[in-house]
């Protein structure tokens, strides 16, 4: 693969992306990852004028009419995105101790627009090498999740619904995600293993992320009934009216619970009244809390399986045998008794 080692004015930058001959932020990146801290320490770099690490492009799309082309940001999306924020004055950037773009004088300004940035251009080159120099370059530098891995390789039908799920406003309105969950794609991942799980049952950890995504990158013809599955859990879990602070709102907790009343659901199981059932896990809850692993059996290896490797797949079962238990109100012992067949305890 051969590169070209060239410069391009921050100025050009920022025009390229206004005038979307540069593409920003490609499926194939990762979200935003920098702290407030991290932006700042880099403006600083640069109005000082020191070098900062090269950025990748790559050839994009051409338009075989008029001949105007993209190129694709390979690399250093998140020295671009806090360039074209610190020019345009956005309120998302809060600046520590250097000065706003806005406050400098005209050769300061002149300096940031006309400092010199290194770019490799890739050329033209096909997307699967696109991808595998991302994951390369960044192999060495801020290391890559697996759902980061799987959304550079993975742009299809079962992601984009992934994607559609985790923005579900039931997620937003419970807190279930934070502020890492967002800049790492800890909603995506969540959604995906989801709907993994109602498709297929409890895996481990990442495993079956690859597999689903290819088999339905082209297409999800499954995509409505999932939706309606997952939307009846979550009209059902909101019509229960857990208190804020449940620990049902707990990714590895609301994702046990929504597995679990799915499947009584499929299985044409009576489902409790949810009056009944906030009762029951409620109560369950308050005591994994206050006891820990000192608790009873049950509350002691849910408390655990929540806490410690919450996301290998005899945690996922131990917690979906306890809840599946409680939900189809079996008794605290015929549930230990299930986890004694199924090798848990």
């Amino acid at each position: 693969m051969k590169t070209a080692s060239t410069n391009k004015k921050i100025r050009e930058l920022i025009s390229m992306v206004k005038e979307r001959k540069l593409v920003p932020r490609p499926e194939f990146q990762r979200r935003l990852v920098w702290t407030h801290k991290d932006k700042d320490h880099f403006l600083d770099t640069v109005l000082r004028g020191f070098p900062f690490p090269e950025i990748y492009l790559a050839d994009g799309e051409v338009d075989l009419e008029s001949g105007e082309g993209t190129q694709l940001l390979v690399d250093g999306l998140q020295r671009v995105h806090t360039l074209l924020e610190y020019f345009d004055g956005s309120q998302n950037l809060r600046l520590i101790t250097v000065p706003p773009y806005r406050g400098l004088d005209e050769e300061g300004k002149r300096a940031f627009l006309q400092y010199d940035v290194a770019v490799r251009d890739l050329g033209n080159i096909s997307k699967d090498q696109v991808v595998e120099v991302f994951q390369r370059i960044n192999a060495t530098k801020y290391s890559l999740l697996d759902i980061e891995v799987n959304n550079a390789v993975y742009s299809g039908a079962l992601k984009q619904f992934c994607q559609q799920l985790a923005e579900h406003p039931f997620f937003l309105e419970n807190g279930v995600f934070d502020a890492r969950d967002f800049k790492r794609m800890g909603d995506l991942r969540f959604a995906l293993t989801l709907v993994c799980t109602v498709l297929a049952g409890y895996f481990n950890r990442d495993e079956a992320f690859g597999e689903f995504l290819q088999r339905f990158n082209d297409d999800f013809p499954l995509e409505g009934e999932v939706r309606d599955r997952l939307s009846f859990c979550f009209d059902f879990l909101t019509e229960c009216g857990f208190e804020g602070k449940s620990r049902i709102w707990r990714k590895a907790d609301l994702f046990t619970a929504v597995v679990e009343l799915d499947g009584l659901a499929q299985a044409d199981t009576t489902l409790p009244q949810p009056s009944d059932l906030v009762g029951t896990l409620s109560d369950f809850y308050v005591t994994v809390d206050a006891s820990g692993l000192e608790g009873g059996v049950l509350s002691g290896v849910y408390y655990k399986a929540a806490i410690q490797a919450t996301n290998d797949r005899v945690n996922r079962l131990r917690r979906g045998v306890i809840v599946g238990g409680l939900l189809r109100r079996e008794t605290p012992e015929a549930i230990e008794r299930s986890l004694r067949v199924a090798g848990l305890l």
